[in-house]
């Protein structure tokens, strides 16, 4: 059977590198100290990543050619991009074939949509029309999925893993919180758009959707979070470091930018700020290695996951870039991926 590959340019997709310095709304529950003295698998790897939500994430509302001209059933119905479609007279919808199915079984003109946004429900009564094929239409735009590339973190003894060190974000439509359902994929990098001063660069790759190595089942503002379903023999073991532990100095970011083969590049953690409650800024960054300058200009989207060491245990993650300035970045203590 014939794989199907699936090819990315990360800059296309918010999914990786938080750009900038905004901020975030994190939990006041500090982490227990049994979270970050433990034992995990150390990734690095490049991963595809597909996730979507409870029903199908709404782009756009559309005319509809008929033949009494265009029609527009669902116009000035409320419906805003980033909506989510869960269900059509009752019956659930996952994917975007579902709404064709659904419309061509039913009885009557009247329909009812539900709709899912900022955690709430809300109900949508409108008729569909029949386009110049006879096609039943409602002229809506929808997809099932946002899709990209990042970094795996870690895997823990128990097969969960955590990647990205920050949340997923759909840039097309602004939807994140809606984002919980999907699947991580083994990547392959072949190129990368270097960093410069005010514009982030970024890995370019591919994977293929045919077989998950992981199934998503939490994406928060510390990353995605899952179950880890491959082999996981290969992965190196690495004790995890305390938050106190972590000090300005030498360490080194363990990231994939050709291949599928992770490799050590030098850092100096210039500051690690005293934390008692979660945030992803939890240490600022600086690339010192040459290779790494060279190839990508320091931090690139797509490296977000990263994993970063200091004396030989797993410290945090990368997970924003300084635009201005792409050899810096902030890193989150693993301590708080750990806690999800």
């Amino acid at each position: 059977m014939k794989k199907s590959f699936t090819r990315f340019f990360i800059a296309a997709i918010a999914l990786f590198i938080c750009i900038g310095t905004t901020g975030a709304v994190f939990p006041s529950r500090t982490i227990a100290a049994d979270y970050e003295t433990r034992e995990v698998y150390l990734g690095g790897k490049p991963l595809g990543i597909e996730i979507g939500a409870e029903g199908v994430i709404v782009t756009g509302i559309s005319d509809v050619i008929t033949s009494d001209g265009l029609k527009s059933p669902l116009k000035d119905k409320g419906i805003l991009r980033g909506d989510v479609l869960v269900r059509i007279a009752g019956r659930s919808v996952s994917r975007p074939g579902d709404i064709k199915e659904i419309l061509d079984e039913l009885p009557v003109k009247d329909v009812v949509l539900t709709f899912k946004r900022a955690g709430g429900y809300f109900d949508v009564a409108t008729e569909y029309v029949c386009d110049s094929f006879n096609e039943r239409k409602l002229g809506i735009n929808v997809r099932d999925s946002v899709t990209g590339i990042g970094t795996l973190t870690y895997i823990t003894a128990d097969k969960e893993f955590g990647a990205l060190g920050h949340h997923i974000t759909d840039s097309e439509t602004g939807l994140t919180d809606e984002l919980r359902y999907g699947f991580i994929y083994n990547a392959f990098i072949d190129g990368v758009h270097k960093s410069v001063p005010d514009r982030a660069g970024e890995l370019t790759g591919e994977f293929s959707q045919d077989n998950p190595i992981g199934k998503i089942r939490k994406n928060n503002s510390f990353g995605i979070f899952g179950d880890y379903t491959a082999d996981i023999n290969g992965f190196q073991k690495i004790r995890t470091a305390a938050r106190e532990e972590v000090k300005p100095g030498k360490a080194y970011v363990y990231t994939t930018i050709n291949g599928e083969k992770p490799e050590y590049y030098s850092i100096d953690i210039v500051k690690a700020t005293e934390q008692t409650r979660p945030d992803t800024k939890s240490m600022v960054i600086t690339v010192t290695d040459k290779r790494l300058i060279e190839k990508a200009g320091g931090i690139v989207q797509g490296m977000s996951g990263s994993p970063i060491i200091q004396n030989g245990k797993l410290v945090g993650a990368v997970t924003h870039v300084f635009v201005g300035e792409p050899t810096r970045g902030f890193g989150v203590y693993i301590g708080w991926m750990l806690q999800n």
